[in-house]
């Protein structure tokens, strides 16, 4: 009788045994889930747009010199850049962070009674290095959180080239402000987000022709896929 319950003992050790390590392992991951990291080191990047928007008519009173203005393209930037994590009450929590990008724009000019050797139409590039501080709140919930704040933004360094000299003039930097919202997965260290930022300012506001502006109505956005790391 002894013999034949031998058997049935040790299929309940194994039973046990397995529930253990499974018990164990989901005390691990809700673990996990839980864990909160004070600092997360991001690389991000945010794809080439083409804006849709109006056109600025500039040096209306001298035709022959009259032109069009407008943003063409927006390349493709990268981003680099680190948070740190504030606490607050769960599922709750806040952010500030330090980023660095290189932003590119490219604006067509064409004129409207003339042509110049290659065309009618030229172009002007700028580039700006910038730093963004980035604060905000969000709320998280398992892997899943949701962030929104505003953002402050230095271009530090600035250049302009004209295929056809018109004189524009690029205003000194200064400090703009913004906003963004985003939302993330993370896979307990390791965080995929998707953000959504824009400008308080439109889009040409740091160019001058004759001492006026040339702002456009559009106010520029864009997209920013991320990846990071929480330590």
């Amino acid at each position: 009788m002894y013999q034949n319950f031998k058997p049935i003992k040790t299929l309940i050790m194994k039973n046990l045994i397995a529930s253990l390590i499974l018990g164990i392992t989901l005390l691990q991951s809700i673990s996990a889930q839980n864990r909160f990291y004070d600092f997360t080191f991001l690389l991000g990047m945010s794809p080439r747009q083409v804006p849709v928007q109006a056109s600025l008519i500039v040096n209306r009173e001298d035709p022959m010199n009259e032109f069009v203005f407008n943003l063409a393209e927006v390349e493709k930037s990268y981003m680099a850049g680190f948070k740190t994590n504030f606490r607050f009450s769960k599922p709750f929590f806040g952010t500030l962070g330090l980023e660095y990008s290189l932003q590119k724009e490219n604006y067509s000019l064409a004129y409207t009674y003339r042509e110049l050797p290659s065309g009618n139409e030229t172009t002007l590039k700028t580039s700006s290095h910038r730093i963004t501080l980035p604060a905000g709140v969000g709320v998280r919930l398992n892997h899943l959180d949701i962030t929104s704040g505003l953002q402050a933004r230095y271009d530090f360094k600035s250049e302009m080239k004209e295929e056809v000299p018109l004189a524009i003039e690029m205003k000194k930097p200064g400090l703009e402000m913004g906003w963004y919202t985003g939302i993330g997965y993370s896979f307990d260290r390791t965080r995929i987000g998707v953000q959504y930022q824009s400008t308080f300012q439109r889009a040409g506001h740091n160019l001058m022709h004759n001492q006026k502006s040339m702002e456009l109505m559009n106010v520029p956005g864009n997209f920013n896929f991320s990846i990071g790391f929480s330590f």
